[in-house]
């Protein structure tokens, strides 16, 4: 898991398709600590992790622009990962999480590979100044569109 530091320079420097897999990462760790959740019956946690969760999932949702294939595709899957978010809660079941990390696993891959492949959208940088380093960014136009 990465901590506060790294993930807002990940955020800094990546593109669109770096932004999900971000997301992606989130979630997993959510699915994981879900289940250490259900494990020490700690209920409550649980709660808060799967709110979480569903906050993720509909930041997700919101990344899908038209009716291509794949955004239908991505939006049925969201709908059953939350659908096994409820029944994991509801049951108190690991399986449930289990089985939404298979799901989102391969799909955090894909987009880590697109990642690779598309120019961040802003680039940060250190320049020197007189007396100091000071931060810059580029900004591009480019956009990603799922």
């Amino acid at each position: 898991m990465l901590n506060r530091e790294e993930i807002e320079k990940r955020i800094l420097s990546t593109n669109e398709a770096g932004l999900v897999t971000v997301l992606y990462d989130a979630m997993i760790d959510n699915f994981e600590d879900s289940i250490v959740a259900i494990d020490e019956k700690d209920y409550n946690e649980l709660n808060y992790i799967n709110n979480n969760s569903r906050d993720i999932l509909a930041e997700l949702l919101s990344t899908l622009q038209g009716n291509s294939e794949i955004a239908k595709n991505l939006k049925e899957i969201y709908i059953y990962i939350n659908k096994l978010l409820t029944m994991g809660e509801s049951n108190k079941d690991r399986t449930y999480f289990e089985k939404a990390i298979k799901i989102t696993m391969p799909l955090k891959e894909g987009f880590s590979e697109l990642e690779k492949n598309i120019d961040p959208k802003i680039v940060t940088g250190l320049t020197y100044g007189k007396s100091n380093l000071a931060e810059y960014q580029l900004k591009g136009n480019k956009d990603f569109k799922g």
